[in-house]
């Protein structure tokens, strides 16, 4: 579960599947290039079903403006780095919850380790539903065959 989400304030951040916390789309973050940047699409491989969206690419800019760029992930490999983080947000006038602080702090009372969470073949979990463990999306497809 997420501490923080957009709809309650200025931060979405989580505990993230390849170990650590992530500021998704963190507004401290500098801003990224995204699939519908100017030239995003040819440096994705022939193949890639994004090559799709072309009809959405931005005709505002040749290199990323506003309106096709977005702000990059913040990664945390500790409770305290997630917690000064977010002290960062409010400094900058951003809406952080309380609650995104105590759920910090309670996870890091209760000491839950910050690792990577694994499928059983070893590969990182990104596949999850509550009558089975966590599984990678090879070993999900392979079960649903």
């Amino acid at each position: 579960m997420s501490y923080c989400r957009f709809i309650s304030g200025d931060v979405y951040m989580y505990p993230d599947v390849r170990g650590g916390i992530t500021c998704c789309a963190c507004r401290l973050a500098d801003k990224v290039k995204t699939i519908f940047t100017p030239g995003a699409l040819e440096e994705l491989p022939e193949d890639d079903p994004r090559r799709e969206w072309a009809a959405n690419i931005c005709t505002k800019c040749k290199d990323g403006c506003d309106a096709c760029m977005m702000y990059g992930n913040m990664h945390f490999e500790t409770y305290e780095e997630a917690l000064k983080h977010l002290e960062e947000h409010k400094a900058a006038g951003h809406k952080v919850p309380s609650y995104a602080f105590e759920g910090i702090k309670r996870d890091m009372e209760e000491r839950r380790p910050l690792k990577p969470l694994l499928c059983k073949c070893g590969a990182i979990a990104c596949v999850f539903s509550f009558d089975k463990p966590p599984m990678c999306m090879d070993c999900a497809l392979k079960e649903d065959e």
